[in-house]
């Protein structure tokens, strides 16, 4: 026979009348306590709030993923990590110092340690939440670990080739050689903003130069002046898909062009390196614009917008926010780029489910791949809380 212990505990209390007998604590999920807590959403701030705790609530055992990826449980890796920086900047934007803390001990959990492949650009994406703690007060000399590893990357300056080549016995990278350097779209999200935050904390200018040096050889290398997209990497060049377009995937031009707009940010005022990157962002926006779908979304193949018809959100996100970064900034100025930003923010959140769930998320991959109204994932919603924050100070 199976007893429910909560039940009996009651029960107990109950017939007893016990002195000081209280019913056992709460077990309701921590999903289910998020749902209750939810705000009403109507703008921007309580859209990202809901998004936020939705996600915090699930983030233990991620029991709404297809299957459990380890990339997502991994508590130093790039999907958590992409999470907590859109949480970052929302918590930034709306005062919200039990975010804040939650990624302060996220750092102290961590023991302020890049991920365990220090020298692949998805491992090195937390250095921008130490740094972010530092910043609100934590004691630089944590900021060891990193230093540590970003001074050895340094210390041995890869240079491999950044064409995609299958690792041999021996040979470190995860898919590729070429990973010791940043020879893949997504790098530009992960690393360079990371970099770059770290030279603003310490006052060391080398990990920022590192980071524009690195980041000029993959635009160099990936950019195509054709299209004026990039490409995921190598292996994508001359690839077509069945209809017969060139490959140019959503989510890695999203995580290229919110890279730039976050890398930019930490640069210097002024500082010489920002002017390249600039040109690329507003022929990256001009591109982007053009392919942006009628209800919003952008199609998860950016040149085969056929091939896959349902929404996705993920590129979206990252568009959205840069396009409303690169407004608010002065960057972007003119009624067309207002229309897409706003455009996006409709769609976005048109897939916030009434509990919080961000939808229509395309799963971990590297090309265009198929969505379903209820995929989520801990980068989409950090796209989301990044495109939330930038609509705050726009007044939405």
């Amino acid at each position: 026979m199976r007893f429910n212990l909560k039940s009996v505990l009651l029960a107990s209390c109950m017939s007893l009348a016990i002195i000081g007998c209280s019913p056992p604590a709460d077990t309701t999920s921590p999903a289910a306590r998020a749902e209750q807590a939810m705000p009403k959403m109507t703008d921007a701030a309580s859209y990202g709030k809901a998004a936020a705790e939705w996600q915090l609530g699930t983030i233990s055992d991620l029991s709404y993923l297809p299957n459990k990826i380890p990339q997502s449980s991994y508590n130093r890796g790039w999907v958590k990590g992409a999470f907590y920086i859109g949480l970052e900047r929302f918590a930034e934007k709306t005062g919200n110092q039990e975010y804040l803390n939650l990624l302060r001990n996220e750092s102290y959990e961590n023991g302020f340690e890049l991920g365990h492949r220090y020298w692949h650009g998805d491992d090195q994406i937390f250095g921008t939440i130490y740094a972010g703690a530092i910043k609100r007060g934590a004691d630089i000399e944590l900021l060891q670990p990193t230093l540590e590893k970003m001074d050895k990357i340094i210390e041995d300056a890869s240079d491999v080739s950044l064409e995609f080549v299958v690792p041999g016995p021996g040979q470190k990278g995860a898919e590729g050689t070429c990973q010791t350097r940043w020879c893949w779209a997504d790098a530009i999200f992960m690393a360079p903003p990371a970099w770059a935050a770290i030279s603003n904390v310490t006052g060391d200018p080398k990990y920022r130069q590192y980071a524009i040096d690195e980041t000029n050889a993959t635009i160099d290398y990936l950019y195509d002046p054709d299209t004026h997209l990039f490409f995921r990497d190598s292996r994508y060049f001359k690839r077509q898909t069945k209809n017969g377009r060139g490959v140019f995937w959503s989510r890695g031009n999203g995580w290229v062009y919110a890279g730039l707009a976050r890398f930019m940010e930490e640069l210097p005022a002024g500082h010489p390196a920002r002017k390249k990157y600039e040109a690329i962002f507003v022929e990256m926006t001009d591109a982007l614009i053009t392919r942006q779908r009628e209800d919003g979304y952008w199609p998860t193949s950016l040149d085969d917008p056929d091939l896959f018809t349902n929404p996705e959100t993920s590129g979206t996100a990252f568009f959205g926010f840069g396009l409303a970064w690169g407004i608010n900034q002065g960057l972007l100025k003119g009624d067309k780029y207002v229309d897409a930003r706003d455009k996006a923010w409709v769609s976005m959140k048109d897939a916030v489910q009434p509990d919080g769930m961000v939808g229509w998320v395309q799963q971990i991959g590297k090309d265009p791949q198929l969505t379903v109204k209820d995929s989520s994932q801990l980068y989409g919603v950090g796209g989301f809380l990044l495109m939330a924050s930038e609509m705050i100070e726009a007044g939405q």
